[in-house]
């Protein structure tokens, strides 16, 4: 049985959740409910169309983590419809891709067990750009289905340069360059899940799985919608994670 403190907490989670789904079918009244993956007109409780979820790309299990991450899930490669509904989440700056993003990771994380998901933050330029923070925004709709709160966990530098731009080397050296702890906040002991949109050779993972780590984290696995094809390699030796001297 449920103590009194998680059973509220599963209440305020769940009436969270419903005050979420009222919303988005109110909107939809005057903003018709779009389907991420091919633009049509779904209905309001749809997430995405029926046709299209015979088209995704999708990735049955695990995949090779990166350094430092424990597991590794991914809903879809990042290839066809799947890489059209992240271009318009990330480029065209519409958020409800996100919500078909949250709802098919929290399928696929239903099992997995975590103190808190970390989103991978967004530099102060690109919010600015946006509007949002996409890894945030499918935090938010993972936690609210999962029952997993969020920990903002990790900052980013105010220019940081965006790794799709960068080579495989330059990604690693950037990201332990502009990613850092945030202030007040305790992770030790703590199994955390790192979430975002796609992930290509795994270096921001592998760099703010280190951070964590260091700061004292139990454990940290990571979630994402896509993957990209081909591009994480597994170590030929898994090396150990050896937490830095003070």
């Amino acid at each position: 049985m449920l103590g009194a403190h998680a059973g509220g907490s599963i209440c305020r989670l769940m009436n969270k959740l419903s005050v979420y789904e009222f919303k988005r079918r109110a909107l939809s009244v005057f903003f018709p409910n779009i389907c991420p993956f091919c633009g049509r007109v779904i209905d309001a409780r749809d997430y995405y169309c029926e046709p299209c979820e015979g088209l995704l790309p999708l990735i049955n299990g695990e995949l090779p983590p990166p350094e430092n991450v424990s597991r590794l899930y991914a809903c879809c490669w990042y290839s066809g419809i799947a890489r059209a509904a992240v271009h318009m989440l990330k480029f065209k700056c519409l958020i409800y891709p996100a919500d078909a993003f949250g709802l098919m990771m929290s399928r696929v994380l239903q099992n997995v067990s975590a103190d808190a998901l970390v989103p991978v933050p967004s530099g102060f330029l690109s919010i600015e750009k946006r509007g949002f923070s996409p890894a945030e925004e499918i935090a938010e709709r993972v936690s609210m289905r999962l029952n997993i709160p969020i920990l903002n966990a990790l900052t980013a530098d105010f220019d940081k340069v965006e790794q799709k731009t960068l080579t495989r080397k330059s990604r690693i050296l950037n990201a332990r360059k502009c990613f850092h702890l945030a202030e007040d906040v305790e992770v030790t002991g703590k199994r955390l899940l790192i979430i975002d949109d796609v992930t290509t050779t795994g270096s921001t993972l592998s760099a703010l799985a280190e951070i964590l780590l260091n700061a004292g984290a139990a454990d940290v696995s990571a979630a994402v919608f896509a993957q990209v094809p081909g591009s994480i390699k597994r170590p030929e030796e898994p090396k150990r994670y050896k937490p830095k001297r003070k």
